[in-house]
C-alpha cells in the first residue's frame, strides 16, 4: 500500500481514526500504562485544543493511547484495570456539515471502533474525577504539527516570563483547575512513564515511520534533481512541502533547512531565501508530519552538479564516518562503544588523507553522532536512558556525522532516519543517495 493510499477517498468521519494502529494495540498501550500506576491511580491526557484555523493538529500523547483526531477531548484511564473513558465536545460545536462531524453523540461508533469501554460529554469531566486521590497527567505542552514536546515547553516557558505576555501554561493552568475542582487530590507527573513507552516503537509504528522516512527521502532526490543555479532555496522548500502533500497527504514535520554555501553554517537556518550560485554546495533537512509520525534527514549536493576537490575528500570523509557507524548499530551495542570504535577507525581514514585536522575538529565538538530519537515527533520525548543502555530492536533515532569548516565557514554533514533491527538496522531514509558518485550522477541525469 502507498503512503498516500491511507488517506483519499475516505470518508470525513473516518479520518477521525488512525488508521495505521489496531484497537488491540491502542488497549494494550492504555493497559501497560494502567499496570504502571497502580490500581489505586488514574491517568489523564488532555486532548489538544482548538486553533484559529480549519486544520487543528491533535495531541500526541493523546492520539498515542487513542488513536482519534478530536481535538478538546480528555482521556481518563483507570489505573490497574486499564478501563478507559473518554470525554467529547459536541459535534455542534464544531463547523461543517453534521454527518463529517465526530463528537460525543457519536459513542456507539467510537466506542465499537477504539474499543473503548465509556464516551461521554466533556462536561461529565469532572464528575468522573470525583473521588479520585492519585491522579497522574503529563507535564508537557501540547506536541504535534511540527512541534516537538521540547520546543512546545520552551516556548511556553518563555511566553510565561515575557512582562508583556506573562501567559499561563497549559500544564500550570490544567493543574490549577484540576486542584480547583478536585479538592485534595494528588497529581503526579506521567511524562517519565510514557517516555519509557515511546523508546521502543511497535511493528505498526515503524511502518508508519518507514513510509515518513521514503517522503523525506523523496524530498531530498526531487530537491537535487530540480537545483539549479539562480534558483532559490525557498523553491526547494516548495519542493518539500509539494512532496509531502502530493505523496504523502502531508504537512512539515519541522522547518525545512535548505541552505548554499556559508548559509550552511547556521545548523538552524529556517530562513530559505537566498539565490543559490554554481559555486555553492547546498545542504537540506527535512522531514513530514505523517499520521503524526516524522523522520529526519540530511543531504549535502554542489549546486553545478559536481563536487568541487575539498568538498569531494571532506564530503567524502563524513560519507565513510556516517557508513561506519551505521555498521556498528546492533542490539546490545553501547553508543559509547559505537563512538570509540569509529573513532579508531577514522582515524586511521583521516590520517591516509591528509585530514587529521577535521577529523580533530569532529572530536574537538564532542557531538553525539547518534544525535536524537525520532517517532511522534522529530526530537522524539523518549527515556534518556538509551544513551548509557544497550540499544533495542525497535529502536528509532538519527545518525548524523557532521563537521563545522571554520575557514570556508561551512557545515557538512550527512544524516539518516535508522531504526535498530534483529540484526543491525535499517535506514528508512536511505532511497536518498548520499555516495558522491550516485549523486554526481543523479544530478548529471537530470540535467541532460
Amino acid at each position: 500500500m502507498s503512503v498516500r493510499s491511507f488517506i483519499p477517498d475516505r470518508h470525513p468521519r473516518d479520518l477521525f481514526f488512525t488508521p495505521d494502529f489496531s484497537a488491540e494495540e491502542l488497549r494494550s498501550r492504555r493497559e501497560r500504562i494502567a499496570a504502571q500506576i497502580g490500581a489505586d491511580a488514574h491517568l489523564l491526557i488532555a486532548g489538544a485544543p482548538p486553533v484559529p484555523n480549519d486544520f487543528p493538529t491533535q495531541d500526541a500523547l493523546f492520539y498515542y493511547f487513542c488513536g482519534l483526531e478530536t481535538v478538546h477531548s480528555y482521556l481518563l484511564i483507570e489505573g490497574g484495570t486499564g478501563r478507559t473513558r473518554l470525554f467529547l465536545p459536541s459535534r455542534d460545536t464544531v463547523a461543517g456539515e453534521p454527518q463529517n462531524r465526530l463528537g460525543f453523540e457519536d459513542a456507539a461508533l467510537i466506542c465499537d471502533r477504539l474499543k473503548i469501554e465509556e464516551v461521554g460529554p466533556t462536561t461529565a469531566l469532572t464528575g468522573a474525577l470525583t473521588g479520585v486521590k492519585v491522579l497522574y497527567f503529563p507535564h508537557a505542552e501540547v506536541e504535534g504539527g511540527g512541534a516537538t514536546r521540547f520546543s512546545a515547553n520552551g516556548c511556553a516557558q518563555r511566553r510565561a516570563a515575557e512582562p508583556w505576555d506573562a501567559a499561563e501554561p497549559r500544564v500550570a493552568r490544567l493543574t490549577r483547575l484540576l486542584q480547583e475542582r478536585v479538592p485534595g487530590i494528588e497529581i503526579r507527573d506521567a511524562v517519565p512513564l510514557i517516555n519509557e513507552m515511546r523508546t521502543i516503537k511497535s511493528p505498526a509504528e515503524i511502518a508508519v515511520l518507514r513510509q515518513a522516512g521514503q517522503l523525506a527521502a523523496r524530498a531530498c532526490i526531487e530537491g537535487m534533481k530540480a537545483s539549479r543555479p539562480g534558483m532559490t532555496e525557498n523553491e526547494l522548500q516548495a519542493i518539500a512541502e509539494y512532496v509531502f502533500r502530493r505523496h504523502g497527504h502531508c504537512g512539515l514535520g519541522y522547518g525545512v533547512i535548505a541552505a548554499g554555501g556559508k548559509r550552511t553554517w547556521d545548523g538552524h537556518y529556517h530562513y530559505n531565501n537566498a539565490t543559490l550560485r554554481a559555486d555553492e554546495i547546498v545542504l537540506m533537512d527535512c522531514g513530514p508530519d505523517l499520521r503524526h509520525y516524522s523522520s529526519d534527514i540530511a543531504r549535502l549536493w554542489p549546486v553545478n552538479g559536481v563536487f568541487s576537490p575539498w568538498h569531494r575528500q571532506v564530503y567524502g570523509f563524513i560519507v565513510d564516518y556516517h557508513k561506519t557507524l551505521i555498521s556498528l548499530i546492533k542490539p546490545g551495542a553501547l553508543v559509547a562503544d559505537i563512538y570509540a570504535e569509529s573513532e579508531r577507525r577514522m582515524a586511521k581514514v583521516a590520517a591516509e588523507r591528509n585530514l587529521m585536522p577535521i577529523f580533530e575538529s569532529m572530536l574537538q565538538k564532542k557531538v553525539g553522532y547518534i544525535n536524537h530519537a525520532v517517532g511522534l515527533s522529530v526530537h522524539d520525548a523518549v527515556d534518556k536512558s538509551w544513551r548509557e543502555q544497550p540499544l533495542r530492536e525497535g529502536f528509532v533515532a538519527v545518525i548524523d556525522p557532521m563537521v563545522w569548516c571554520d575557514d570556508r565557514h561551512e557545515y557538512i554533514r550527512v544524516e539518516d532516519t535508522f531504526v535498530v533491527t534483529a540484526t543491525g538496522c535499517e535506514r528508512l531514509t536511505g532511497d536518498a543517495p548520499f555516495e558522491i558518485a550516485d549523486i554526481e550522477r543523479l544530478l548529471r541525469e537530470a540535467r541532460k
